[in-house]
C-alpha cells in the first residue's frame, strides 16, 4: 500500500485524534478479540468506506460476521481479500475454516489445499485439511496429512489429538487410545482429550478402563463440569443429577457453536421442523400476532419458523456463542443469555407460545421447567417441547451420550401436577445417531 493510500485510510476516532491505518486495524482486532463484534464491524466498515477491498478488513469482517451467522456475507468479504491479495495465506486458511464450519467440506478442502500451494509446510492447514478429509471419509490421506501436521510442529497436543480422532473413525480404537494419551502427556489436563479417551475406551468395551480415564479427569479437575456430567452419564444409578449443570451446557454449546447447523443438518435433524408442525396444529393461520418465547434458541433454528406467528419472538439460550450465531438470522426482537427456568419464573403471564426444540434432553427432573412454563403462559397459552423418549418405565435416564431421555407416563404426569392440559404427543424420529434413529416425542400442552 502506497503513501497516499494509507493517508486516505486515516480514521478520525470520535475524539479529534487521526490514527493511521495499522493502529485503527489493531484497535478494531483488540475489540474483536474481546467480543464487542459490533464495535469492530464499525471499525472494519470505516477502513473499507476509506480503502474499498483492503485486504485485512475483508479478511477480519468475513470473520466477525462468519460469527454473527452471516457466513454467507463472510465469504464474500474473505474472498474480496484473497481476490486483492491472492498471496493471503491467512484468509484462505480461514476461508476454508468458515466453509468447514458451514459443512462444505469440499469447498474446505480446496481452500487448505491452497493454504498449501503457497505455503507447503504450513502445520495448520495441514492440521485443518486432515480434520475436513476425516470428516468426508478419506482416512489414509487424512492421517498423512495430520502425522505431517504433527512433525512439523511436534507440541501440539490438539494436533494429536485430531490424529486420535481419524484413527477412532477409521475404526482403530486401540491406536485411537494410544494417540489420546500421547496428547495427554504432551499437555496432562486437557477436557477434550480426557472425553475422548474415555470414548475410545467405551467404544472398545473397555469400560472399567474406560471408568478410571474419568476418575483421572476428575483429579485434575474436580469441578469441570463436562468431566463431572460424563462421569455421571457413565455410573448412572446415584450419580445422576436432576438435570445438566449450566456450565455443561455452557461448555458444550460453546465449543459446538461454529458447526452446530452443519452438525445437525448431516444426522437429519428434525425437531425444529416438527416443533412447528405441531405449533401449526393449534395456532393455525398463523397472524403475527402472538408473543412467542423460544426456549433454548440456540443458534436460531426454531426462529424462521416461529416468525410468522410473532408480533414478538424472543429466544433464551444459556450459550453466549449460540445466541451470537442466531442474531444472524435477523428475526428475533430480544435474544437473552439466562438459565431457562430461572427466566421463566421471572416472566408472569408474558408469553402466547413457548416452544423448546430439543432442550429438555439436558433436564431429567421436568418439574421445574413445566412449573415454570406455566407461569409464563398467559391463559390459553400453548407450550410445545420435544423430549427423547425413554425405554422401559423409569421416569427419566441419562444416557451415555450425556441428554435426557423421558417416558411419555412421566412426561403426561408432570404436565398435569403444573397445572396444564394435554393436548398432544406424537411418536417422532427426532435425528439419526451412529446410523439409527432417536425415538423422540412432540408434546403441545394448554394453559387453561
Amino acid at each position: 500500500m502506497n503513501r497516499k493510500q494509507r493517508r486516505a485510510a486515516e480514521k478520525q476516532t470520535g475524539k479529534g485524534k487521526t490514527l493511521p491505518l495499522g493502529d485503527v486495524l489493531a484497535s478494531a482486532v483488540k475489540s474483536h478479540r474481546a467480543g464487542r463484534l459490533s464495535e469492530a464491524e464499525a471499525i472494519y466498515r470505516a477502513i473499507l468506506q476509506a480503502i474499498p477491498h483492503q485486504p485485512d478488513a475483508c479478511h477480519f469482517l468475513g470473520v466477525l460476521l462468519h460469527q454473527r451467522g452471516q457466513s454467507e456475507e463472510g465469504i464474500e468479504f474473505i474472498k474480496q481479500a484473497i481476490a486483492a491479495s491472492p498471496d493471503y495465506v491467512d484468509a484462505h486458511n480461514n476461508l476454508g475454516n468458515v466453509y468447514k464450519e458451514i459443512g462444505d467440506l469440499e469447498r474446505a478442502v480446496v481452500a487448505y489445499r491452497e493454504v498449501l500451494a503457497l505455503a507447503p509446510d504450513h502445520a495448520g492447514a495441514l492440521n485443518n485439511l486432515g480434520v475436513v478429509l476425516k470428516d468426508l471419509g478419506q482416512f489414509d490421506e487424512a492421517v498423512r496429512s495430520l502425522q505431517k501436521a504433527i512433525a512439523l510442529e511436534p507440541k501440539r497436543a490438539d494436533f494429536v489429538q485430531n490424529l486420535g480422532n481419524a484413527y477412532r473413525k477409521q475404526g482403530d480404537l486401540h491406536k485411537s487410545a494410544e494417540t489420546f494419551r500421547q496428547s495427554i502427556a504432551m499437555q496432562p489436563y486437557q477436557a477434550d482429550a480426557y472425553k475422548n479417551l474415555w470414548r475410545a475406551l467405551y467404544l472398545a468395551r473397555e469400560f472399567d478402563e474406560a471408568a478410571q480415564v474419568l476418575r483421572q479427569w476428575l483429579e485434575f479437575d474436580p469441578d469441570n463440569p463436562l468431566a463431572r456430567h460424563t462421569y455421571a452419564a457413565h455410573m448412572g444409578g446415584e450419580f445422576v443429577p436432576s438435570r445438566a449443570s449450566d456450565g455443561y451446557v455452557r461448555q458444550v454449546f460453546d465449543g459446538f457453536a461454529g458447526s452446530f447447523d452443519n452438525v445437525l443438518e448431516r444426522l437429519d435433524y428434525r425437531a425444529p421442523g416438527l416443533v412447528a408442525k405441531a405449533v401449526a396444529d393449534v395456532r393455525n393461520p398463523p397472524q403475527g400476532s402472538l408473543t412467542v418465547l423460544d426456549a433454548g434458541c440456540g443458534t436460531g433454528l426454531c426462529g424462521p419458523l416461529l416468525r410468522p406467528y410473532a408480533q414478538r419472538l424472543i429466544g433464551v439460550d444459556l450459550s453466549p456463542k449460540m445466541l451470537a450465531k442466531a442474531v444472524g438470522r435477523r428475526v428475533y426482537e430480544d435474544l437473552v443469555e439466562a438459565e431457562l427456568v430461572a427466566y421463566l419464573e421471572q416472566k408472569p403471564a408474558s408469553f402466547d407460545l413457548i416452544v423448546s426444540a430439543d432442550t429438555l434432553v439436558y433436564f431429567g427432573d421436568l418439574g421445574p421447567f413445566v412449573m415454570a412454563a406455566r407461569n409464563a403462559l398467559l391463559p390459553g397459552g400453548h407450550l410445545v417441547f420435544t423430549v427423547e423418549k425413554g425405554a422401559g418405565d423409569q421416569a427419566f435416564r441419562l444416557n451415555i451420550h450425556g441428554r435426557y431421555s423421558h417416558a411419555a407416563d412421566y412426561v403426561e404426569q408432570a404436565l398435569k401436577d403444573a397445572g396444564l392440559h394435554l393436548v398432544a404427543m406424537e411418536n417422532e424420529t427426532l435425528r439419526q445417531e451412529a446410523g439409527e434413529p432417536v425415538p423422540g416425542l412432540v408434546v403441545t400442552a394448554r394453559l387453561g
